[in-house]
């Protein structure tokens, strides 16, 4: 028997809190004495489920109490009070939640099967079967040809092909962007001096070049990997390295990568020499020397601008402050000032790693670094150096190249050899060497066209090679 109270109906054994505890018992509300637990938490928490007399802390679990639904439902915690809902695809028995049946989707036409798929019932849910003969292309659709797995596809190998409905689509892996038909590996910080992005993050850096992205020059002179002949000495460029004549010693015109073309500079048939009238020059390989006869007047003196140098004399030279000479033997013997930084007399100009003054110190050109007097640095292709608190620049030297076709990279000085035409940037075209566009219309050499069903996509002809390239912003904003 039910209760009545306040307009509220409670079943049997249900209780309500007036100024006693009540239990409705045979359709009468019985007061009883009940003992309330000590809660564990604050009053302001406190809350009087529904049908009860005792409070609870907030957040109590009324499913723990032993709620009973059936199988196919399960029990849901509220603000005072639990309810069993029906699982998802099922519904309940005579609006009773406790008790609950499955739905018939495919009955009642509340499935997403597409065409070309039949509608198979399951507990709580369904399926989408294929028709005979035809392939899936997702859980709700098939398609009649398998595009993708005949290989009757234009995906790019590191795109993903799905098959649709009206044929299939290309997407790209991640770590590659493009269309899908042409998908390039994507380096996040790029590749620098010319490297190539071969895997995502992962670049191919080219000779002269290393680091994750191709950010640190080879010091090949400094780690010994280049033996230049002994009439040469190695310089290192950024990303490359040449062999430099030694002084007494001038290329031949060959110009050979290791020096080998430097030859002797024959200072006595050149009278390039700085002997004495009274000493006859004796060519040397890299120098010369000078021979004085026996006799008194083997001084030894050494001519020099018009005048002469006393043997054993030593000097500054006026257009050379940094270098200093010596006549001896009736031979001028010059060399670079040394360089002693613990001297305080030391000549800042001439040794300019021994300047420390702040004011001595430059900026370099995007005015985030600073070097000290005596530093050098490239710059925008050029070679910079700091002296007494000045920038001097100077070209940077690229390196002769025997091959085809070369290009410039961003950020890249000097060209490099690429075997690929569609890379390179000094091609001449060549109008009699077409290529066959995706229409099937012939295009002149330099002629460009949109790929075929790709409008973010450009192609040129280059000499007969079809160079086609993603434009990722138009890719972004399609």
């Amino acid at each position: 028997a039910k209760c009545i109270y306040g307009g509220k109906v409670l079943a049997e054994g249900q209780r309500v809190l007036t100024k006693s505890c009540r239990e409705c018992r045979n359709g009468v509300l019985v007061k009883v004495t009940e003992t309330c637990p000590p809660l564990n938490c604050s009053e302001k928490d406190h809350i009087l489920p529904e049908n009860q007399c005792c409070s609870v802390c907030r957040g109590h679990n009324f499913c723990a109490e032993g709620h009973r639904c059936g199988e196919n439902s399960e029990c849901k915690n509220w603000n005072t009070k639990s309810t069993c809902e029906c699982k998802n695809g099922y519904l309940s028995v005579q609006g009773d939640s406790a008790y609950c049946e499955d739905i018939d989707e495919c009955a009642a036409k509340m499935h997403y099967c597409h065409a070309n798929t039949v509608c198979v019932n399951l507990p709580g849910s369904y399926r989408c079967d294929c028709v005979m003969g035809y392939v899936r292309v997702d859980d709700f659709s098939c398609t009649e040809h398998d595009e993708c797995g005949s290989g009757q596809h234009n995906c790019d190998e590191n795109a993903i092909c799905t098959n649709t409905i009206r044929g299939h689509s290309c997407t790209c892996k991640p770590g590659y962007v493009g269309n899908g038909t042409i998908c390039r590996a994507f380096c996040e910080e790029g590749c620098r001096y010319g490297g190539t992005c071969v895997a995502p993050n992962k670049c191919v850096c080219p000779s002269g070049f290393t680091g994750s992205h191709c950010e640190k020059d080879i010091d090949e002179c400094a780690e010994g990997i280049i033996e230049c002949h002994n009439h040469s000495r190695c310089v290192n460029l950024p990303g490359w390295y040449h062999c430099e004549c030694r002084s007494g010693f001038h290329d031949n015109g060959s110009y050979s990568l290791s020096g080998e073309s430097c030859v002797d500079i024959d200072e006595c048939a050149l009278k390039t020499h700085t002997c004495w009238n009274d000493s006859a020059c004796v060519n040397l390989a890299g120098g010369f020397d000078c021979l004085c006869p026996s006799g008194p007047s083997c001084t030894g003196d050494c001519p020099h601008e018009g005048g002469f140098k006393r043997n054993g004399q030593v000097w500054t030279l006026r257009e050379d402050r940094c270098s200093v000479c010596s006549c001896k033997d009736g031979r001028i013997f010059c060399r670079r000032t040394a360089c002693d930084c613990e001297n305080p007399s030391a000549d800042l100009f001439c040794c300019p790693e021994c300047d420390t003054r702040v004011t001595s110190q430059c900026l370099d050109q995007t005015g985030h670094k600073l070097y000290r007097s005596g530093d050098n640095w490239t710059y925008s292709c050029q070679q910079c150096r700091c002296l007494e608190g000045e920038v001097d620049c100077w070209p940077l030297l690229c390196p002769n190249l025997n091959c085809e076709y070369t290009a410039i990279s961003e950020g890249e000085c000097c060209p490099h050899c690429v075997s690929d035409p569609c890379l390179a940037d000094n091609i001449t075209y060549d109008i009699s060497k077409t290529c066959l566009d995706g229409y099937g219309i012939t295009r002149l050499s330099g002629a460009v066209w949109t790929m075929v069903g790709s409008p973010c996509t450009t192609c040129k002809c280059k000499n007969g090679n079809v160079c086609c390239s993603v434009d990722l912003e138009c890719l972004n904003n399609n």
